[in-house]
């Protein structure tokens, strides 16, 4: 990947990416392997969940740290909409009025098993996340 034009913000860096989605019905965490791009305001990038493969393409804003996408799927597109901050992006994300949930990524970073494990349990214990669902 080229660095050159890259956003150079540390909240919102190019490369591989993680996280997961959920329906606003159930709490169940769907995880997602993503690899994005930002450069001047855009997004772009591709990953893998249990649905299946998708790309991603969007916008950013770093004054009001705010991220819009549209996750493409062979089949359907979802939208996106997240706020950005020191723990990656998390917000909502629909299928028109039809389907709705929300969603949390990260910057996947090379840790120890027992850092992953910590992670995963601060962000099963979201506290900005539990509050989102239970507003969905």
């Amino acid at each position: 990947m080229k660095k050159e034009n890259l956003e150079s913000h540390k909240f919102l860096p190019s490369g591989e990416w993680e996280g997961f989605y959920c329906y606003s019905h159930s709490p169940a965490q769907h995880k997602m392997t993503i690899n994005l791009t930002f450069k001047k305001g855009k997004v772009s990038g591709s990953g893998t969940d249990d649905i299946n493969y998708f790309s991603w393409k969007g916008d950013y804003n770093l004054e009001v740290f705010t991220v819009t996408m549209i996750k493409t799927y062979p089949s359907h597109k979802v939208n996106y909409k997240g706020d950005v901050d020191e723990n990656g992006i998390w917000g909502s994300w629909n299928i028109g009025s039809d389907c709705s949930g929300g969603f949390h990524i990260w910057p996947k970073k090379q840790n120890s098993e027992e850092d992953s494990k910590a992670l995963e349990e601060k962000i099963t214990e979201s506290k900005k996340l539990k509050k989102f669902l239970q507003n969905i």
